[in-house]
């Protein structure tokens, strides 16, 4: 089974039906009472806010910003909760293997509705091939994952002295085709009943 990674950038994703249930490894454990990504869909921030605490010092201004009610993204590896208007509308997660999230989720939730792979010219001249899919959950949930470079994990820094001159060597595990996944439920989203607005 693959491992789960958390994704740096702020980004949004998604999640297996295993790790729903707390069945995938994850890179970086997640905190036992930590919601997990369709536990978390729908959750009010008044209610998801006591489990942001390992990025409290970090978050400040982002808590301000969803009080108000801003779009906000909280990353707490190894998930990454998107707040908007007071509720999480948002999870992501990353994968190492988009294949392996493909074969799991076939296997979880049956063959997605689509599965689309496109050649993407690189700089070097050859083409890259990236793939995308999505599967519709019961609910309206939507799971959509796309194929993503997921760099190595560092295992060593090295310092090293030459002519006087000092420089740092990164050793890094080797990269994979890994996979940005993210789940919402729009059709949840859709049927909230806009507040009516004052007018002057």
């Amino acid at each position: 089974m693959f491992q789960i990674k958390p994704y740096l950038s702020v980004v949004s994703g998604v999640i297996v039906a295993s790790l729903i249930a707390g069945g995938v490894k994850a890179q970086t454990p997640a905190a036992p009472n930590l919601p997990r990504p369709l536990e978390a869909l729908g959750m009010t921030y008044d209610t998801l806010a006591p489990y942001l605490e390992p990025c409290q010092k970090e978050c400040k201004q982002l808590q301000k910003e969803a009080k108000i009610g801003y779009r906000t993204t909280f990353n707490v590896p190894p998930y990454a909760y998107t707040v908007e208007s007071g509720k999480v509308v948002e999870v992501m997660i990353t994968t190492d293997s988009f294949e392996g999230f493909i074969d799991e989720g076939k296997e979880k939730w049956g063959p997605p509705k689509s599965l689309v792979y496109q050649a993407v010219p690189n700089p070097y001249g050859s083409e890259t091939r990236v793939g995308t899919a999505r599967w519709e959950l019961p609910g309206g949930v939507i799971v959509d994952a796309r194929q993503t470079p997921i760099p190595g994990k560092v295992v060593d820094v090295t310092k090293l002295v030459f002519a006087g001159r000092t420089t740092f060597y990164t050793q890094k595990e080797p990269g994979s085709e890994g996979a940005m996944v993210i789940i919402t439920n729009p059709s949840a989203q859709r049927t909230e009943q806009p507040k009516p607005m004052r007018v002057l």
